[in-house]
């Protein structure tokens, strides 16, 4: 079974090597949806009963970790120096990032945030960030485990 939570943060980027209005610093209203799979807790009596995973459990995860990390805040790509400079002088919130902080860096970012707290027997996914309400980059655990068995 598979179960998913949906964030909404507002953050702001750049992206300074594209060709368009990218190139600007600018802000996006996100959200954030992660999906889990696990099996269904059969346990009677119990909290959980009928549950994969109780969503306020993750929500309290996805909060702290992505929310809590970037809302009203700023990705900063490592290489734009200008930028980060600028960033990290009149910010108190901030991540950087070693790519381009585009939705498929923050999908990527994300999931691997939240993917060491997500309690045993149940699963990560994927996590999906849509930049707008019409675009989004999935990451998933397919990624994953591919970006991490190359290394």
């Amino acid at each position: 079974m598979k179960i998913s939570k949906r964030i909404e943060l507002d953050y702001g980027h750049t992206l300074p090597n594209h060709y368009s209005f990218c190139n600007q610093i600018h802000g996006h209203g996100a959200f954030v949806v992660a999906e889990v799979e696990g099996d269904v807790n059969k346990s009677k009596g119990t909290s959980g009963q009928g549950m994969v995973l109780d969503f306020k459990f993750l929500k309290e995860i996805m909060m702290t970790e992505i929310h809590g990390k970037l809302d009203h805040g700023f990705a900063v790509w490592d290489n734009d120096v200008e930028d980060k400079e600028f960033i990290i002088r009149r910010n108190k919130k901030y991540i950087i990032t070693s790519e381009p902080p585009t939705a498929e860096c923050l999908a990527k970012w994300a999931f691997n945030l939240i993917y060491p707290l997500i309690p045993k027997g149940i699963r990560l996914c994927k996590v999906t960030w849509f930049e707008t309400p019409n675009s989004s980059a999935e990451y998933d655990l397919n990624n994953y485990n591919n970006e991490n068995n190359n290394i």
